[in-house]
């Protein structure tokens, strides 16, 4: 028997998170009986009652899991995949990204430019250790693996995010999610809290400039519905709503889906602007194309991962009010164009991200 165990941010009713693993299953059910999986949330008081001595492979799953506030790249999760490797157990590192990183970096990153990044010579070895002796290195954008590569790492290769397996080819329709009839041109709208962890760290100004762009595209015939993908979330979804000044032309929609019915759901809509990362990715699925609210720099590696910078709005913008309904007009005038990129970009990604489990996750 096979044994792998799958590290994560799980636990937290987090769609983001919660999907990623849930894509994961998916795929490794589809693998003989030989295997059995296993999941640990990542952080440290749970991980350290996990016997590594009992898995064949460790997987650092899907999110920013290689990176923290302090540091480009944790210590912890380096040090903790290290022992993995010393204990001759195979690691994988399977679409996880950094995040976190100030946002005044983001351009010289972009521009190829050296940034100074501070590490010890221990850790720097592990570091190395771990991406030279993993069986696979996958992360999740460009800017993840730039970074990657400041610190001297060669080894890796740009896998995409997890959320890429999201296909609405399989889907089942869910009878519980039902539009008016009238309800043509509809916008999904993802908000909620970063907990003002946000570049700007203003969110109550985006939300006001959010429902100024609302409001105006209500004006322009649209109908918005508003969803959530994380319970925390809903306040600050309720309170945007209460801005919109024709709720006659608003869904509040405080049910937390699971990631096909929102797939289902998203098919219904003309385009979505979106917070949350993820809430992205099921756009992109969903072949809908999406504003991004570029709130932390995990969301910027994913637009600069699927070459749709130019729908970013950064939260610490001025007039993402005047951004939105520029986006707007973009979307309406190259849609035909943009749906025929996301296909393309989504069906390369997915061949990447599943290359692991057409090699039996290296454990044959």
């Amino acid at each position: 028997m096979k044994r792998v165990l799958y590290i994560g941010w799980i636990g937290y009713k987090n769609l983001g998170d919660e999907l990623m693993f849930d894509l994961f299953k998916e795929q490794f059910k589809k693998l003989d009986n030989s295997y059995k999986l296993d999941s640990a949330n990542i952080e440290y008081k749970y991980l350290k009652n996990v016997s590594i001595q009992d898995y064949d492979l460790i997987v650092l799953g899907g999110g920013s899991l290689l990176g923290s506030v302090e540091n480009f790249i944790h210590p912890f999760i380096i040090s903790y995949l290290y022992q993995c490797i010393l204990l001759n157990k195979k690691v994988m590192i399977w679409g996880t990204g950094i995040d976190w990183v100030p946002k005044s970096l983001i351009e010289p990153l972009e521009n190829n430019e050296k940034i100074p990044v501070h590490t010890s010579p221990e850790l720097k070895r592990m570091i190395d250790s771990v991406f030279e002796e993993s069986v696979w290195s996958g992360v999740r954008g460009p800017l993840t693996q730039k970074i990657l590569k400041l610190y001297g790492i060669e080894k890796c290769h740009i896998s995409g995010d997890p959320g890429f397996l999201l296909d609405r080819s399989q889907l089942s329709r869910p009878k519980n999610i039902q539009l008016a009839e009238e309800e043509k041109r509809i916008i999904g709208v993802n908000w909620g809290t970063s907990y003002n962890h946000i570049y700007g760290q203003d969110e109550l100004k985006v939300e006001d400039n959010l429902a100024k762009a609302l409001n105006q595209l209500i004006k322009q015939g649209y109908h918005i519905y508003l969803y959530t993908v994380w319970e925390a979330d809903i306040p600050a979804m309720n309170q945007l709503y209460s801005k919109l000044s024709d709720q006659s032309k608003v869904t509040l929609d405080r049910t937390l889906y699971n990631h096909n019915e929102l797939l289902s759901l998203m098919e219904n809509f003309y385009f979505t602007i979106n917070l949350k990362l993820h809430a992205n990715y099921l756009s992109l699925a969903a072949n809908v194309p999406f504003i991004a609210l570029g709130y932390r720099f995990k969301v910027f590696d994913f637009v600069k991962s699927v070459g749709l910078e130019d729908y970013i709005i950064s939260t610490d913008a001025q007039n993402i009010d005047e951004n939105i309904l520029n986006l707007e007009s973009q979307i309406l005038n190259n849609q035909a164009e943009l749906k025929t990129k996301m296909n393309e970009t989504l069906k390369n990604y997915r061949n990447r991200i599943l290359e692991p489990f057409k090699n039996g996750l290296y454990l044959e």
